[in-house]
């Protein structure tokens, strides 16, 4: 056979279409994710079972393996930080005491599906180097970023607070504590405001102590509501 050293112009590679996590649409058809028409970040737990790398290949084996979970609390309380309004007047300080609460409210919803999708292993059969991240943890992050985030905003936000008597004791003064066990219609407040960034991923909640801060520090908790959009 004789060769004409002629080269091609372009080579033919076939690629996993995993390798792209942004859902693409074409004339005849698409895939894409279906979710929830709402998510209520309360305090539950989501518990999954996977390799340690991340991948879902066969779940009988994957059972007997360390399982992951997922903390609704756990992921509120590392995203959020509350502190009082440097602002105010020494009265106010002391008798109605106004405190900020920034969020971000993105990372927890993200984290929240991130936990669903490997509790309905969504991406099983996808092996690592069926990615481009060569990470499949990092792929289904991805996904959640490029393709279900923004079909989500967050429509209510509800807060609980307890009050406790310090007893004298003035050094707890200020000392507030996280706890998901409030999250009861009796300690529901309503009296808060709230600002958003442009693009909803954060959020400011403001609101004053209703005790006087010299006799009472409190306990606190609060859910997230989030709709499609």
């Amino acid at each position: 056979m004789r060769r004409n050293y002629i080269s091609p112009e372009f080579n033919k590679t076939n690629v996993n279409g995993t390798f792209n996590m942004v859902e693409e649409s074409n004339f005849f058809s698409a895939k894409m994710l279906e979710i929830e028409d709402s998510i209520l970040i309360s305090n539950e737990n989501i518990i999954w079972f996977q390799r340690p790398n991340g991948e879902q290949l066969d779940f009988d084996t994957e059972t007997t393996m360390t399982p992951k979970t997922f903390s609704s609390s756990g992921t509120k309380l590392v995203n959020h930080k509350i502190y009082r309004d440097d602002t105010q007047t020494q009265y106010t300080l002391d008798n109605a005491t106004k405190w900020i609460i920034d969020l971000d409210i993105q990372s927890i919803l993200s984290t929240y599906i991130f936990a669903q999708m490997k509790n309905n292993r969504t991406f099983e059969g996808i092996k690592t180097s069926m990615t481009v991240f060569n990470n499949l943890d990092i792929a289904l992050n991805k996904y959640i970023e490029f393709n279900v985030l923004n079909r989500y905003r967050m429509s209510k936000f509800d807060l609980f607070i307890k009050y406790v008597d310090l007893k004298e004791q003035n050094v707890l003064r200020f000392n507030n504590k996280w706890n998901d066990k409030i999250g009861a219609a009796a300690y529901m407040n309503n009296k808060f405001e709230t600002v958003s960034d442009f693009e909803g991923k954060t959020l400011r909640v403001i609101f004053n102590q209703e005790k006087p801060s010299t006799l009472y520090n409190f306990e606190y908790f609060f859910n997230i509501l989030y709709e499609k959009i």
